[in-house]
């Protein structure tokens, strides 16, 4: 059964789209923008270009453990006691992204529709579902998105097309007002979602086929479109000061959407486009948790996950500051996705290299 879940490289686009998209297209664009401000559209670029450079050693990382399993590859190269170090480390990794990405969703909620709804209610309903999907199996998640995405992209196209009225693209001038530093600094923000593709490598023994690079390519464009269309839209249309200052300016942008004098307050769609992704994407998480380490006995996956999601539900419904809980988001979490994502994939490019030294020497010999 575990041969059979496999997924296509269209499949892995639309898994990354949907996992990487909400933490490009919402949760970075505040930081962004209160960092290098109007500029923050380069912030962007900037991350793409290391970006496209960094997928040749996520691609030379995969050919060196030819789609072996993580941990089985690790245990040959470098033994046991690294190799559980090591996906000790992404199974924290995947948690801190899961409890980010449900305390975001939970927050927004709390301030837009469900204001005197107990914060632990959604966070239990979200996470049940949540476990379910992770507990069946990757190709079901896929069949999930591939509904659930279609919509999130109709929707996206409405609200960019019916904004254009009050778009304003001289908001974006002058360019470099406050040099290139802010700009440098910005970078860091997309780049924490785009190192989210390390999980091509977490993922990789479910894959039918080799990621190529093109495929690397288009993906990285993908979600520099989806990063950029916000960021950009958020500053034409409130001004760099206003759409720094508001919390979620992705969807803050559904507040200006109007058809004609009678057809308004649209925003309820929304909605749907958060939970699709953050369901989604903390679906995969979890599933990448529960396939770290090679687990095979139902009873025990079911133990884990239910262990999992019980950290990531303390985190969240933890009373803290939505202040306090921003300054660190911004300061330290964001920061450390980045960190993490390109020292381990350095790590893992290093015994790669090690391993082929080895195997050519015992070739001569």
């Amino acid at each position: 059964m575990e041969q059979k879940d496999t997924i296509t490289t269209f499949q892995i686009t639309l898994i990354l789209i949907m996992v990487i998209g909400l933490q490009n297209h919402v949760i970075v664009i505040r930081p962004v923008i209160q960092t290098a401000g109007r500029d923050g559209w380069m912030s962007v670029l900037i991350s793409t270009f290391i970006t496209l450079l960094w997928g040749l050693l996520l691609l030379f990382i995969q050919k060196g453990m030819g789609q072996e399993h993580l941990y089985h590859w690790l245990v040959k190269q470098v033994g046991k006691p690294f190799a559980v170090t090591a996906c000790l480390s992404v199974y924290a990794y995947c948690v801190m992204l899961a409890v980010v990405t449900l305390k975001e969703t939970i927050v927004w909620e709390k301030i837009t529709f469900l204001q005197r709804t107990p914060v632990i209610l959604p966070a239990i309903v979200l996470l049940v579902l949540c476990i379910l999907a992770a507990l069946t199996s990757l190709r079901t998640i896929v069949i999930a998105t591939f509904f659930l995405l279609f919509f999130v992209v109709i929707f996206g196209f409405f609200v960019a097309i019916t904004n254009l009225q009050v778009k304003d693209y001289s908001l974006l001038l002058p360019m470099l007002e406050n040099s290139y530093s802010p700009v440098i600094k910005g970078a860091i923000y997309p780049g924490a979602g785009m190192g989210e593709l390390l999980m091509l490598i977490f993922l990789q023994h479910k894959f039918q086929n080799k990621v190529r690079y093109w495929t690397v390519f288009w993906n990285i464009v993908i979600l520099t479109i989806l990063t950029l269309g916000p960021l950009i839209g958020g500053i034409i249309e409130f001004g760099p000061t206003e759409a720094g200052a508001q919390r979620f300016t992705a969807f803050e942008e559904w507040g200006l959407v109007s058809l004609g004098r009678y057809i308004e307050h649209l925003d309820f769609l929304s909605i749907y486009q958060w939970l699709s992704g953050a369901f989604i994407r903390i679906a995969v998480l979890f599933l990448i948790t529960l396939e770290i380490f090679p687990v095979k006995k139902k009873r025990i996956k079911i133990f884990f996950a239910c262990v999992t999601a019980f950290i990531t539900l303390v985190s969240v419904v933890y009373p803290m500051p939505d202040l306090l809980y921003y300054k660190m988001l911004k300061n330290y979490i964001l920061p450390i996705g980045l960190s993490f994502s390109f020292i381990f994939s350095f790590i893992l490019g290093c015994i790669v290299i090690r391993a082929n030294v080895r195997k050519k020497r015992s070739i001569s010999l």
